[in-house]
């Protein structure tokens, strides 16, 4: 199986990085090819440009990089997204990622004016971190499970999505708790 991992994190000293380390090692574990997309690393810029939106509405790319993720998105048979959540949503370099890869035409199209997803990846996994409870995320519509798990994911044809989230990252407890959780599910 192919994972291919999305990483939104800039600081290789965050607890981040160390959940990236041990999804990794689990993965090698069960002898998953492991693809590892770390948009800070890459330099990704996750501003649409105009020469973007030029192309934008033919499925093409005018960002290298962008063209380089899509191809790897979809050779994965599996998907594992890790990042913080910073003011209840994504960190803006993880959303510039959705905008610029996850193009129609290229990772989902439309039949009968209803959009079907073409990605080949039978599930996704949602790995975050915060200082906030889920039960605030209910208080503001979800954005984390209404927009990424239902909404793009679906959109591009994953139905079988996973949060995992760590609600108080500078407790001890709730960052082993979280660990154990990501180690059981990656164990199913």
């Amino acid at each position: 199986m192919k994972t291919l991992i999305v990483y939104a994190h800039p600081w290789d000293g965050s607890f981040n990085h160390h959940v990236l380390g041990q999804v990794k090692e689990l993965l090698a574990k069960k002898n998953h090819e492991i693809d590892v997309i770390d948009l800070n690393k890459d330099g990704f810029n996750p501003v649409m440009r105009p020469e973007d939106l030029k192309v934008f509405v033919k499925g093409e790319y005018a960002d290298e990089k962008a063209a380089d993720y899509v191809k790897r998105v979809k050779e994965a048979d599996e998907l594992v997204f890790i990042f913080p959540i910073w003011w209840y949503g994504e960190p803006a370099i993880l959303k510039g990622f959705y905008d610029k890869v996850f193009l129609k035409g290229q990772v989902y199209g439309e039949v009968d004016h209803q959009l079907k997803g073409l990605l080949k990846s039978e599930r996704a996994t949602i790995i975050t971190t915060a200082n906030i409870d889920k039960k605030i995320f209910s208080f503001l519509g979800d954005p984390i499970q209404n927009v990424l798990a239902n909404g793009i994911l679906r959109t591009v044809g994953i139905n079988n999505v996973t949060w995992i989230h760590c609600p108080t990252v500078h407790v001890e407890e709730s960052r082993n708790n979280f660990l154990a959780e990501i180690n059981t599910h990656f164990n199913k």
